[in-house]
């Protein structure tokens, strides 16, 4: 925990212009000090591009993907200390308007992504305008880093709950109240999952965005914010996803997160590399990359 309150420190301290340089330096050294979870994420980006190039090739993407992570991380410890100004220039937005509208009807929104480019830069903007926002925070120990996490959520604007059998209710009651919900979810964090195709494999994905939208009514909006160079950002929204049921619970849920994931693919596909899944995240990952 010391690690991480130190680099926030720090990063108050740093010019910002230290930031492409800090994530060369930290996602380059990530790299090669993981060998096995290297190839993970080599894997992890040949799927995305259909395992068009080389596995050296794959490998590159790879190097890309741990600086992208890099950038993501010194991003998210120094967000808290931008003024609201400053998140309004790095941002660029396309498709918001579809937030806007549904947040003007008075359900809540359903706002998902995948670990994609910088989702707490986007959440940090929302709360700047003054939107409550709620956010599930994936457990972490120790405790006291998790807490540690949630605070810092919290000092720009983000309310951060745990991943767990209750988180449920909580949100049901924050989209009651018109607010947005934030769900990072192409990982089954709790091993309840639905089974869909993700890049042409079965795997689990989380069914609580479907559920939360079946049960509340509020609509599910696939979001990503790219980063782009020079320090900015493109916060890009999808149409909306209205959940409707048609009939058995459990068929509805599995036909909503199949949307979910298929607006999940077209998000990742336009930017591989700034897809941090760093876990084995499909059966055939366990049997080709054991512990």
């Amino acid at each position: 925990m010391g690690l991480y309150k130190s680099g926030a420190f720090l990063l108050k301290v740093f010019p910002s212009e230290f930031t492409d340089l800090l994530s060369v330096l930290g996602g380059t050294f990530a790299f090669v000090a993981a060998p096995k979870k290297r190839r993970i994420v080599a894997d992890n980006q040949a799927r995305v591009i259909s395992n068009r190039l080389s596995k050296t090739s794959c490998y590159w993407l790879a190097i890309k993907a741990y600086v992208s992570y890099a950038r993501y991380w010194i991003e998210a410890l120094s967000v808290g200390n931008l003024a609201k100004a400053d998140l309004d220039a790095k941002v660029s937005f396309h498709g918001f308007e579809n937030i806007y509208k549904a947040l003007g009807e008075g359900n809540g929104v359903i706002v998902t992504s995948p670990h994609l480019g910088n989702w707490d830069l986007g959440a940090a903007w929302f709360a700047s305008k003054g939107y409550p926002i709620t956010a599930v925070m994936e457990n972490l120990e120790p405790r006291e880093l998790f807490d540690w996490f949630a605070e810092h959520r919290v000092s720009f604007g983000v309310r951060a709950i745990p991943a767990s059998s209750t988180v449920f209710g909580e949100l049901s009651k924050a989209l009651g109240r018109g607010e947005i919900i934030a769900l990072v979810a192409d990982r089954d964090l709790l091993s309840s999952g639905v089974e869909v195709d993700f890049f042409n494999e079965r795997t689990l994905i989380p069914q609580g965005v479907a559920l939360l939208a079946l049960r509340t009514g509020a609509p599910i909006i696939p979001t990503a914010i790219y980063m782009l160079p020079g320090g900015f950002h493109l916060a890009m929204a999808l149409d909306p996803i209205v959940a409707k049921r048609e009939g058995d619970l459990r068929q509805d849920v599995k036909r909503i997160t199949e949307e979910v994931v298929k607006r999940f693919e077209m998000l990742i596909t336009a930017d591989p590399v700034q897809w941090h899944l760093f876990q084995p995240n499909w059966p055939s990952q366990s049997e080709n990359f054991p512990k």
